[in-house]
């Protein structure tokens, strides 16, 4: 029994219904979902959340932006021959930017979810679960799981000519989590939370060549040390080290973005993205026991390339890919919410429906690399399959 809840509980530290790092998102806005590659953005409030040194080469004026996100997911895994699915689709996964611009200054906020995000429903249990459950006799039993780290951006960009600008901002960040393992015999629960702050610094160029846009961010790693807030199971609990008050690591990896991008005739804006995850620095551990052993992923990285193409003044339409190298490895992925490599493609559509507002709607479909993953003397077969949808409005009341 102890293997079996040493496994479940490593694998229930984060239910990621998409993520840019291990952990990191990149599908932060409904822009995300209409074009990946979002790295050289200066026109719209989302550059609050992929290229903050952007947000002074915006208009002047206020400009708010809201967002929120329908992603439907399954998330399989195979053992002997058979699946074991995930089908629990996400409704609410909200964002909001606002950017205040005058002259050189840009003063921003901005909310959104950063990591995790999503609820996990295994009626039947997992793959790994079930072979570990049937030799003790367990025909029955089921898994759920829920992580969610949302955060609150404030931070101001400066240009210091005419063609470069300077920006710093600081974010805050909050996770809760929550498991539960039933079977007939046993029922383990637990919910979670913790916090940490940290720093986003970024650099942009603008025209220093005409058309050209040269950007350079860094999210500094986030701390977080998430606490059992509430247990049951009692002395089974107790016995794995998930203890009321007890405490374990998920850090959010530090990310480095760049960025470049092309204006052509005024109205088609080309973009290039590259996203590095230093996972390596972070420390996340099993949440199981007192010596929390640590989750050691390699970095990740992913590449994207875009472009937006104003057709008139009202319309707007954008496509776009990436491309996401993932840092699992054959013996350390995760059956509740599968790692993997992937290609995503987007595609959406803006429409200004008066001078002040405009209205959004973004697809993305999430194209996953099939791995094997081996736990436990098992060799399990990891697939997930993901759509998106979007949709958004941006207001500029001044």
């Amino acid at each position: 029994m102890k293997k079996i809840l040493t496994s479940v509980f490593a694998l229930s530290c984060a239910a990621a219904v998409f993520a840019g790092g291990i952990d990191n998102k990149s599908n932060l806005s409904t822009g995300y979902l209409r074009n990946p590659s979002r790295a050289t953005e200066t026109k719209r409030p989302e550059a609050v959340l992929y290229n903050i040194a952007g947000t002074s080469f915006m208009e002047d004026g206020l400009a708010i932006n809201f967002g929120n996100q329908f992603i439907f997911k399954e998330y399989i895994n195979e053992y002997g021959g058979k699946e074991y699915k995930d089908d629990e689709d996400v409704f609410f996964f909200p964002d909001f930017e606002a950017v205040w611009k005058k002259d050189r200054l840009a003063i921003f906020a901005g909310f959104g979810v950063f990591a995790g995000g999503g609820s996990l429903k295994y009626d039947d249990g997992t793959a790994l679960t079930a072979g570990m459950l049937a030799p003790l006799g367990v025909t029955s039993h089921s898994l759920e799981a829920y992580s969610v780290t949302m955060g609150e951006m404030l931070g101001a960009s400066y240009n210091i000519t005419d063609n470069i600008s300077l920006s710093a901002a600081g974010r805050f960040l909050h996770s809760d989590s929550d498991m539960k393992l039933k079977t007939p015999a046993l029922s383990v629960e637990y919910d979670a939370s913790g916090y940490g702050f940290g720093g986003i610094f970024g650099i942009n160029a603008k025209d220093l060549v005409p058309g050209l846009i040269l950007s350079l961010q860094y999210q500094t790693i986030t701390k977080l040390d998430i606490e059992f807030d509430s247990v049951k199971g009692g002395a089974i609990a107790g016995g794995f080290g998930i203890v009321e008050g007890e405490k374990y690591k998920n850090d959010l990896p530090a990310v480095l973005t760049a960025g470049a991008g092309y204006n052509l005739l005024g109205c088609l804006d080309l973009s290039l993205t590259f996203n590095y995850y230093f996972n390596k620095q972070a420390t996340m551990e099993n949440p199981l026991g007192k010596d929390h052993a640590k989750l050691k992923y390699d970095d990740s990285w992913e590449v994207g390339l875009g472009c937006d193409w104003q057709i008139n003044e009202k319309t707007g339409v954008s496509a776009g890919t990436m491309y996401s190298k993932q840092g699992f490895k054959s013996d350390l992925n995760s059956v509740f919410s599968p790692v993997l490599d992937s290609v995503v493609v987007g595609c959406g559509a803006e429409y200004k429906v008066a001078k002040q507002v405009m209205l959004t709607a973004a697809y993305l479909h999430c194209f996953y690399f099939d791995e094997e993953y081996k736990v436990s003397g098992q060799t399990l077969d990891l697939g997930k399959n993901i759509d998106m949808l979007s949709v958004g409005l941006t207001v500029k009341p001044f």
